[in-house]
């Protein structure tokens, strides 16, 4: 290119008006979300992960110093997002230090969340059981052990779910948001456009959500992570059982010593989501 482009929104664009495609015809030939790809050239994605760039870099066949100076700016938009990122916000919870037991769950809970990537949903781990049985916990302190395998971040977010004032869903949008480096002007105003660059967001990321007390479906299902590498925990209230995020109860017995009774169940009507109900201690 002759000139230098002022950042990465423009310089994409311009690469793929070269090439004569159009938004879609990009999407289709790399495999990159259409969505993310209108967030790329209206800036509100200044930082998309590298493997993405790569694969757009294919779709447009750039030369290698296109291809270079395009992987160059994605960086420089990632690092700046990060050191201009809010620190604190949705932040995990510390865990107990004398953590025993429960190790079916743990196992299981692990086996969800490194689970191959299923057609059209990304893996959504939902624990229930009766109000005093170490729900959050458990959640918190299997997160803590994941941790190392979502680079992009581990979030908690309480629902509030059995409070006479539950959080929203747009509330709890706007905490995530801000969480995973949107700025305040851009941050959408409406709840369907909120959830829609969350799931953008996620879908770039391998990304931990831990949603703590949730109290229905209606709180839970647009946090919740479409596609891609990202990854979502939700513990429920025994009033929200059987209906959170669609998914079949299954039942359990006692915990054993040293370990723990339960039962684990695929959702039969959603691609990757799975549900356990623990039992007493």
């Amino acid at each position: 290119m002759s000139t230098t482009p002022s950042g990465f929104a423009e310089l994409l664009r311009r690469h793929r008006r070269a090439a004569q495609l159009t938004l879609e015809q990009l999407a289709g030939t790399s495999g990159v979300s259409l969505r993310a790809l209108s967030d790329m050239e209206r800036g509100r994605s200044t930082g998309p992960q590298h493997r993405t760039v790569v694969a757009l870099a294919d779709a447009l066949a750039l030369r290698e110093d296109d291809r270079e100076q395009l992987i160059d700016l994605a960086r420089s938009g990632r690092l700046r997002d990060h050191w201009t990122r809010p620190t604190g916000l949705c932040e995990l919870p510390r865990s107990v230090d004398d953590f025993t037991g429960r190790a079916a769950e743990l196992a299981w809970a692990d086996d969800v969340m490194h689970a191959g990537d299923a057609p059209g949903a990304a893996g959504v781990a939902l624990i229930t059981g009766a109000a005093g049985l170490g729900k959050t916990t458990l959640a918190v302190h299997t997160a803590h052990v994941l941790r190392p395998s979502f680079p992009d971040g581990v979030f908690f977010v309480d629902l509030y779910g059995m409070s006479p004032r539950p959080l929203t869903a747009d509330d709890a949008l706007m905490q995530l948001l801000r969480a995973l480096g949107t700025t305040e002007r851009h941050l959408p105003h409406d709840t369907l456009e909120r959830a829609s660059v969350h799931r953008s967001l996620l879908r770039e990321r391998r990304v931990l959500l831990v949603l703590d007390n949730a109290g229905s479906e209606e709180q839970i299902r647009p946090l919740l992570p479409a596609d891609g590498r990202s990854r979502a925990r939700a513990r429920d209230e025994p009033a929200a059982a059987g209906r959170t995020a669609g998914c079949t109860p299954a039942e359990s017995g006692p915990v054993a010593a040293g370990g723990s009774g339960g039962a684990a169940d695929r959702d039969s009507g959603q691609t990757g989501i799975f549900r356990r109900r623990i039992g007493c201690w």
